[in-house]
């Protein structure tokens, strides 16, 4: 019986353990379709739009360059910067903060890339 008993709580251990990878790897899976689903709706833009335009930030909240998804619990930042030499070319950086952090949640996702004018 003891032998049983030690046996059903490591099993139940490696279950809560589970759980929470899998968690995890759910949320981690939306932070990135978010982040994604930005990129492809700027990408799109020209630039002479005002929401392509150099500027934002990563650290704050910066009017027009942010979004608070409540109904996925994270909140998106980006920054959109100019490349030296580059009048159609400009680097966008999308970041993703999960509204709350506990053991379920992962840090922080962020997705880099180019972007040109159309």
């Amino acid at each position: 019986m003891v032998i049983l008993t030690i046996a059903m709580v490591s099993m139940a251990e490696l279950m809560a353990i589970t759980l929470r990878m899998q968690m995890m790897g759910r949320n981690e899976t939306s932070a990135i379709r978010l982040a994604q689903s930005k990129i492809d709706e700027l990408v799109a833009v020209n630039f002479t739009n005002a929401t392509v335009a150099v500027g934002g930030s990563l650290t704050a909240d910066v009017n027009n360059y942010f979004d608070v998804l409540n109904t996925e619990g994270f909140r998106r930042r980006w920054q959109i910067e100019a490349i030296a030499g580059e009048t159609r070319v400009r680097t966008l950086t999308v970041r993703i903060i999960p509204n709350v952090a506990d053991r379920r949640t992962n840090a922080q996702v962020e997705l880099t890339t180019i972007i040109r004018d159309p």
